[in-house]
């Protein structure tokens, strides 16, 4: 592994200060879906969630949906028109998913760099990551996210498969450990023949 210095640089981009209407949307089990009305904008902002075609809303998983709240961008509400707060939508989603704090984490931390990152590939590949100032539907990303907790072991076996996963589909794939403090390091991950 050699340390990768292209993701830790201080690329931190700053939020925009204009005032904007917050978007909303409604908590239906995992996802929060964003209204038509609101739902091209929130997309066209920073490429967050997939549009559904049947009814023009927004579907964000819940790492866009907790970065949205916690940027003060969109408010999301229960089947009881109750606001949702952003602890409580991590309650919500970490249920299901413990490991959804850390790919928070990480997520965050590669959005306030201008990366633009959507959903990995299922399994151990947490998100696909593309150039800042990519277009969707015309670049392809450029690498894949494997997020690890720092001072946890990995299997060489789970290492070996997401390598391989990487190679065979011409992706860099970059290993995202994070500290006990939650501060993410970025390690180039490449594949060695002995």
């Amino acid at each position: 592994m050699n340390e990768k210095n292209e993701l830790d640089e201080n690329n931190e981009i700053e939020e925009e200060e204009e005032v904007e209407e917050k978007a909303t949307a409604r908590l239906i089990e995992e996802a929060a879906i964003v209204n038509a009305e609101d739902a091209q904008k929130v997309y066209e902002r920073g490429f967050y969630g997939e549009i559904q075609e049947e009814d023009g809303t927004l579907k964000l998983s819940p790492v866009e949906t907790l970065l949205l709240v916690e940027r003060n961008r969109l408010e999301v509400f229960n089947e009881n028109n109750e606001s949702l707060s952003f602890p409580t939508l991590t309650k919500i989603f970490t249920k299901s998913n413990p490991d959804l704090w850390l790919k928070y984490l990480v997520y965050r931390d590669l959005r306030s760099r201008g990366y633009i990152v959507r959903a990995g590939y299922g399994g151990k590949i947490d998100f696909r990551l593309y150039p800042r100032g990519a277009k969707l539907g015309t670049d392809t990303s450029k690498s894949l996210i494997y997020t690890v907790t720092e001072g946890a072991p990995i299997g060489l076996e789970d290492l070996d498969s997401v390598t391989k996963l990487a190679v065979s589909i011409r992706k860099k794939l970059t290993m995202a450990v994070v500290n006990r403090q939650g501060e993410v390091t970025y390690y180039q991950v490449s594949q060695v023949s002995i």
